[in-house]
């Protein structure tokens, strides 16, 4: 491990967080630390990331000139000092200033008929399949361990239940089916989390129809959000707000150029941004794909019933 004292330069940075790291702050401390990103806790309690620069671009994260973190002592409660332009920890020294904004950028609905997004769910599906992680979502894994089938059977049961209850607009319907899911699997992120955070992105969109289900989950983030972890419940608080990881918001931007595509020609436009997004993470990036598709035929079908 290395003890010398090492400056990093800031590559990118959320222009939220930005903002927040070029006034003055105070001291935070260290959440938690993985081999590409440390979890970092501002003096005001909210949850940030110190990302390595390939991690991606992400709301509240600062991408930063190193590939990983693994080389130097940074352990979970240590302190953090935020000044202005600067944060400090142990052995570490990151200089804000030259970071580039980054916004999240998403495309509308409104356009987007009925069977264009029913063919866009399609296309995601079968791609999510091919090269997604089992083990969420998507099913348990081979020779998966009894708990992990437990928790699977759960996760399908509890989308089922989701999409029952959003389609007959049945808001307590919703927040049972959130319930169902929120906090449900291993990990920062569990996986009835990140399917969560594929439709919570949906319903921030223009001309979305799924207004009620944002509702219902905003309103449990905030009664339950103790179900959770700090970084899942953030992640779904800023899905609401329309910011998600940046490889997600290139599915997403990708979606509006498949018009008038059948299904296999629109997987072949989106394949590279959703082989990205599927990387995030062990079944994170399968996982919140896995809640656009179903994010997607929702909007399909609550569209088909206004017609």
């Amino acid at each position: 491990m290395r003890s010398t004292h090492a400056v990093f330069r800031a590559l990118s940075c959320d222009a939220v967080l930005l903002a927040h790291l070029r006034a003055p702050l105070g001291r935070g401390r260290v959440e938690s630390t993985y081999h590409r990103v440390l979890n970092l806790l501002l003096p005001d309690g909210r949850l940030m990331a110190l990302a390595g620069r390939d991690a991606g671009d992400a709301p509240w994260t600062l991408v930063v000139d190193t590939p990983h973190w693994s080389a130097y002592d940074i352990e979970a409660g240590q302190p953090v000092e935020f000044t202005p332009g600067r944060i400090a920890l142990p052995g570490i020294e990151i200089d804000v200033d030259p970071a580039e904004e980054w916004h999240t950028i998403l495309p509308a609905l409104g356009d987007l008929t009925p069977q264009h997004l029913g063919v866009a769910a399609r296309s995601l599906y079968a791609l999510t399949r091919a090269h997604g992680e089992f083990g969420g979502m998507l099913g348990a894994s081979r020779n998966a361990w009894p708990m992990e089938s437990v928790v699977c059977a759960a996760l399908d049961e509890g989308r089922a239940a989701l999409t029952r209850a959003v389609l007959a607009r049945d808001p307590a319907g919703i927040r049972d089916g959130v319930l169902a899911l929120l906090g449900l699997g291993p990990g920062l992120t569990p996986a009835g989390d990140d399917f969560l955070t594929g439709i919570a992105v949906l319903s921030a969109l223009d001309g979305t129809r799924l207004g009620p289900f944002a509702t219902v989950l905003g309103d449990v983030l905030d009664e339950r959000s103790g179900r959770t972890t700090l970084l899942s419940a953030t992640t779904l608080r800023e899905a609401l707000a329309g910011r998600v990881r940046a490889s997600l918001a290139d599915v997403l931007c990708a979606i509006p150029a498949t018009r008038r595509q059948d299904t296999a020609q629109a997987a072949d436009a989106l394949k590279n941004p959703v082989r990205r997004a599927l990387a995030h993470g062990h079944t994170s990036g399968t996982d919140t794909l896995s809640g656009l598709v179903t994010g997607l035929h929702l909007e399909k079908e609550l569209r088909g019933q206004q017609l």
